[in-house]
């Protein structure tokens, strides 16, 4: 009798975190497929060139048709199963851990956007080599027949494993500091703002406030877009200080907060999808 209850209460365990394993896949597939993936191209060119947003997206299309806005979504497809399961899970265990622990709501959203950020940014370390690469060499003589796997087998060959990880320290950081920043605010616009009490629209519109509000780390995320474009393209990385003092000394304090327009869009885009639609499911 103890044997079979102990069967059941671990199948239902594991049937519980195959089920939200598979919702976070399908919500960030979604979330790119939708939008997300043509907002990573806009903000990889804007980050990189002197293009604004409207000129990134008309350049972008001329290479190569509106299609091109979705260049690299076989890696993206691939990157957003392992993002969205793993971002989920992890933040679903952090936050029954602070509620189980007596900790608040905000406390809770917190932890499961940090361990969430984390969790993801084993994946998206390499996944966002290939990516930068593929949106930032693209049309560049030496680099016209690029692809997932030809840009995975050049970093490879070039630096080993650990070449797929350069930028992970400002990547851990990036993701850490996006979902803690959206799911807080999120939370913060839902119950002390009381947003939730608008229904769909007050939660969208809080979603919106925790991915806006994520955005004051751009300077991360400009530098890991430079180093990561370095690598693919087969250049020694700098450090991230070197990365910041370069960009100030070339562009001023506002160059490392180039591209925070798509970014800021991208950001409310995800937030809707990861954060939002989550807590209308009671995930």
């Amino acid at each position: 009798m103890f044997h079979s209850n102990t069967l059941n209460i671990l199948f239902q365990s594991t049937g519980a975190v195959f089920m939200t394993l598979g919702r976070g896949a399908a919500l960030r597939v979604a979330s790119d497929l939708s939008g997300g993936t043509p907002l990573e191209s806009i903000k990889c060119r804007v980050t990189k060139t002197t293009d604004g947003p409207i000129e990134a997206c008309k350049k972008i299309i001329a290479e190569g048709g509106i299609q091109n806005l979705w260049a690299g979504s076989f890696s993206r497809t691939i990157e957003g199963i392992l993002l969205g399961a793993f971002f989920l899970l992890g933040s679903n265990a952090a936050k029954k851990q602070v509620f189980a622990m007596g900790g608040s709501k905000t406390a809770a959203a917190l932890a499961g956007g940090l361990v969430g950020g984390l969790a993801q940014a084993v994946v998206m370390t390499p996944a966002g080599m290939v990516f930068t690469s593929l949106n930032l060499n693209r049309g560049k003589k030496g680099y016209e027949d690029d692809n997932f796997l030809t840009v995975t087998k050049r970093i490879y060959q070039e630096r080993g494993l650990n070449g797929m990880f350069c930028g992970g320290g400002p990547m851990a950081m990036r993701q850490a500091t996006n979902w803690m920043s959206r799911s807080c605010f999120t939370e913060i616009a839902r119950t002390t703002f009381r947003m939730s009490e608008f229904g769909l629209l007050g939660e969208i519109g809080a979603g919106a406030i925790g991915g806006i509000g994520s955005c004051w780390n751009t300077p991360i995320e400009t530098i890991r877009v430079y180093l990561q474009a370095d690598v693919g393209a087969g250049k020694d990385a700098k450090t991230p200080v070197e990365y910041w003092n370069d960009i100030v000394e070339e562009q001023g304090y506002s160059g490392l907060f180039r591209g925070v327009t798509p970014r800021g869009i991208q950001a409310i885009w995800q937030t809707v999808f990861m954060v939002t639609v989550p807590n209308l499911l009671g995930i």
